[in-house]
């Protein structure tokens, strides 16, 4: 049999830009091309165009990963009528102003987190949104691992019972060095302690009132760093209480964001640093009751259809690809973003969570999320 030229994908082709080519440029493209193959029944992303501050780094970008075109100005992609999807990967503080301009241009969007700087941004992007009716996601891609998927679906059905208390911390390392060069001025709250926010409202529900403490202590004034840590008591708006922090001064935490909840039927405990396990804990009153590890890697767990057989467990970069899947998927077919993905709504509500703390901090007093 001789070779033969493959046939034409004939699937659902969507255009996307994105304005970022570092750690989340390289995140991002990587999952743009892996979902094209593993989820088959998906629309097929193209990848026409990306932007970025430096024309020597996008220009290898483009190539190393694939995009048709580059760019040093985002407004590029913006108004080229082709592109349909707009993904801003691109630094915090360059996350409103593309963003909310793409939506103008009639384009859905995707915005790393934090959505925006304050919450008043974050709340423009919202009802711009609302308005022209795009698909819109903030990337809280930890939604879609499997064991957190599972304990939310867990929580949800009722099997854990009434929820008493949760407790959520985000830690990693990379800031305890007082005299190393900064990657980012982001403080912990918004760098990492949003991901601790969104797994607390995407598992237990929405935060009624904070009592907290931002500390920076191994930076200095003369530099004018910002935060390190976050400690903060909370109690959500089902009456349940709990904590949620965040701390860039963990030795030895290279990317631990962790979690426990308890309700009144068990327990439910997992750990970024072991991603793949789900600890569960059901009172039967018999001598095996305790903590189990449950493996979420089984073809009945959610999110692990798409990928490899039995026993063969997934990385963190799969949870952006899951991510970005079902955003595409919803742009695709016309279906929702919400409620399994983070859409521009939740990152508003990130970002009220995060000044409620930031305002107890200051005030020294117990202040409501607004």
């Amino acid at each position: 049999m001789t070779l033969r030229p493959a046939p034409d994908d004939d699937r659902t082709a969507l255009r996307v830009g994105m304005l970022g080519y570092g750690f989340m440029g390289t995140t991002h493209s990587n999952a743009l091309k892996t979902l094209s193959y593993m989820f088959p029944d998906g629309p097929r992303p193209e990848l026409r165009a990306i932007a970025g501050r430096s024309e020597e780094a996008v220009r290898r970008a483009a190539t190393r990963f694939g995009w048709e075109q580059y760019t040093t100005d985002w407004r590029d992609i913006v108004n080229d009528p082709e592109i349909e999807v707009f993904d801003n990967v691109g630094p915090d503080a360059a996350h409103f102003e593309p963003t909310l301009a793409a939506i103008e241009a009639g384009k859905h969007v995707v915005c790393e987190k934090p959505l925006a700087v304050t919450a008043a941004e974050a709340a423009r992007l919202v009802s711009a949104a609302e308005q022209t009716g795009v698909k819109n996601l903030t990337c809280f891609n930890y939604r879609f691992v499997p064991a957190v998927r599972l304990a939310h679906d867990i929580i949800a059905n009722g099997d854990l019972g009434e929820i008493y208390s949760a407790s959520f911390r985000y830690a990693q390392e990379w800031r305890t060095d007082p005299h190393a060069e900064l990657p980012t001025w982001t403080g912990a709250l918004s760098v990492i302690g949003c991901h601790a926010v969104d797994q607390a409202r995407y598992l237990v529900g929405e935060l009624a009132s904070v009592s907290a403490i931002l500390s920076n202590p191994v930076t200095s004034a003369e530099r004018a760093e910002p935060i390190d840590t976050v400690a903060s008591v909370v109690q959500f708006a089902s009456g349940a209480t709990g904590d949620i922090g965040a701390s860039l001064i963990a030795p030895g935490r290279r990317n631990r964001l962790g979690w426990e909840i308890n309700g009144s039927k068990g327990s439910l405990v997992w750990d970024l640093e072991n991603l793949n396990v789900l600890k569960a804990f059901t009172r039967t009153g018999g001598p095996l009751d305790g903590f189990a590890d449950v493996i979420v890697n089984e073809a009945q767990h959610p999110l692990v259809g798409a990928w490899w057989p039995s026993g063969h467990v997934l990385g963190w970069e799969h949870s952006h690809v899951n991510m970005l899947a079902h955003f595409l998927a919803a742009v695709a077919d016309g279906g929702e973003v919400g409620p399994e993905a983070a859409t521009f709504a939740d990152g508003l509500a990130a970002a009220q969570v995060a000044e409620a703390i930031t305002r107890s901090s200051e005030t020294g007093e117990r202040t409501a999320v607004q």
